[in-house]
């Protein structure tokens, strides 16, 4: 499993961090998701085979939420979202 942590552009309430988790959370490998609202950042939880950060902002873009990864793994497991 990795992790990956990505920057969500256009999350502006609660109703929006809980839209952008199950988007995530609806992605074929991914097996856990946080979202920071105010950080602006999703960590996610996913398998290496089945999808990659670019997939998972590319989900998050299609649902109307601008994604671009803001880092993975490297020591961090992506559990505090970055902040």
């Amino acid at each position: 499993m990795e992790n990956a942590v990505l920057r969500i552009n256009g999350m502006n309430g609660e109703a929006c961090a809980d839209k952008v988790a199950n988007v995530l959370a609806g992605i074929g490998g991914v097996s856990d998701v946080r979202v920071s609202l105010l950080n602006s950042l999703a960590s996610v939880r996913y398998d290496a085979d089945k999808a990659t950060p670019a997939s998972l902002a590319g989900s998050l873009a299609q649902a109307g939420y601008p994604a671009e990864p803001a880092g993975t793994g490297g020591g961090c497991c992506g559990g505090c979202c970055g902040g």
